[in-house]
């Protein structure tokens, strides 16, 4: 049985953007009547209609939206849920939240669970081992509006993301203004776009100040966990290799470092200075106070919430994704030098 023509299909065929398929067929004047005319003539000759499952689906309301995040305890999803759940409730919609636990098979599970009961459109930010995204995509099929906050990915969705390059490149630029020589980065999973982000952020600050960078001041931390970023830290100092300052993929992984720093008997910010990521709840209460980079999770949600509401409530069956990306701060506090110039 041959499958059914999408509007994906009828916009690569053309060479157009599928937002324009969907307005072409709907008569909308923005469209030019030659650019109605070639669709209209295609759809026709491929026999497409519109997706009956989709149609039905989101004229059906059942007031839940589903919310899939790696961690529910971790402190920024948690700002993060917050804000969707500050958004949702005002508009009367219930919120089902479920955890990956940063696990591919249990996030395609929470996508079936999620469809099953109906909900009206979901939030989702990917795990770290998520690297096929057929799960999203048939909920896209079936009419189900999605939105991802946090990182980025390949599926055609809206997304609501922070500036990672900036708030990297802030970050670093810091260290080496406030005379920082040798920095070592504890990077993040490859896969992700935003560990690619906040490396070359990081990368990018070296560069503008004319200071050379080499392979082994990148170092994996994939996980991005407390214990792993310590034992990496602790063996590199073992190792006599030399460093004055940590730019760290998150949080935890600062501090994982900050302790190993410490367990060798150096000082910190006076020997190694240790800027984190996220701004966890905690940072401002360990010794030292870890200066990090802060990304706004509630206006996160409150986006996300807001886009996905627009979205479930448009009449159009095809809606052109959005991006929104968030500024980062830099938020200084004593795991850092203060700055020879004081200029930034």
């Amino acid at each position: 049985m041959k499958s059914q023509v999408t509007l994906k299909e009828l916009a690569r065929k053309l060479g157009i953007a599928t937002s324009t398929v969907s307005r072409a067929l709907k008569d909308n004047t923005e469209i030019s009547i030659e650019t109605r005319i070639r669709v209209k003539k295609l759809a026709t000759e491929l026999n497409y209609e519109p997706n009956a499952l989709a149609l039905s689906l989101r004229r059906s309301k059942t007031y839940t939206i589903g919310v899939i995040l790696p961690e529910l305890v971790h402190f920024f999803f948690s700002t993060v849920i917050s804000g969707i759940e500050d958004v949702t409730f005002s508009k009367e919609y219930n919120v089902i939240l479920c955890q990956s636990n940063e696990s591919l098979e249990r996030e395609i599970s929470n996508c079936k669970a999620l469809f099953n009961h109906r909900v009206d459109g979901i939030i989702a930010c990917i795990s770290k081992e998520t690297t096929n995204y057929n799960h999203f995509i048939a909920l896209q099929e079936k009419g189900i509006p999605l939105v991802f906050v946090d990182r980025e990915n390949p599926v055609d969705a809206s997304k609501i993301i922070s500036g990672d390059f900036n708030g990297a490149y802030d970050a670093t630029q810091y260290l080496l203004k406030s005379g920082c020589k040798r920095i070592i980065h504890l990077a993040g999973p490859q896969n992700l776009v935003l560990s690619q982000e906040r490396m070359n952020g990081f990368l990018k600050a070296h560069q503008e100040y004319g200071i050379a960078t080499d392979e082994n001041q990148i170092v994996r931390c994939g996980g991005g966990e407390t214990h792993e970023a310590f034992e990496i830290v602790r063996n590199l100092i073992e190792k006599k290799y030399l460093f004055d300052g940590i730019f760290a993929v998150n949080d935890m992984a600062a501090v994982g470092a900050l302790k190993a720093v410490q367990s060798a008997k150096l000082r910190v910010p006076e020997d190694v200075s240790i800027i984190g990521y996220s701004d966890w709840a905690l940072c401002a209460f360990i010794s030292p106070p870890l200066t990090t980079v802060q990304q706004k999770g509630y206006e996160m949600g409150t986006k996300a919430a807001e886009l996905l509401l627009k979205e479930m409530h448009s009449k159009d069956t095809f809606i052109e994704p959005s991006i929104i990306v968030l500024p980062t701060k830099l938020i200084l506090r004593e795991s850092t030098r203060i700055l020879i110039q004081n200029d930034y």
